[in-house]
């Protein structure tokens, strides 16, 4: 199951972010801290560490623009 200790040393280690002041509910790509380019690699972390494959039509804000969304969204992508 993805954590969000897991995900924040994804953006730090993988990403190159500094997590200084992410906070669960902080929106990580409309506010530019991580891009576009980035979601890519965050897919395809999302779908080795939690075990799914994510439909092209689920990659959007409202799943993916913060901690709290993205766990949310693995969640129901894990069942």
């Amino acid at each position: 199951m993805i954590s969000t200790d897991m995900l924040l040393e994804f953006f730090e280690d993988d990403l190159g972010v500094d997590i200084d002041g992410i906070e669960p509910e902080t929106r990580i790509f409309s506010s530019g801290i991580i891009d576009s380019f980035a979601l890519v690699t965050l897919m395809t972390f999302l779908e080795k560490a939690g075990g799914f494959r994510i439909n092209p039509a689920d990659v959007n804000l409202d799943n993916m623009d913060s901690i709290a969304r993205i766990l949310d969204f693995s969640q129901r992508a894990a069942q």
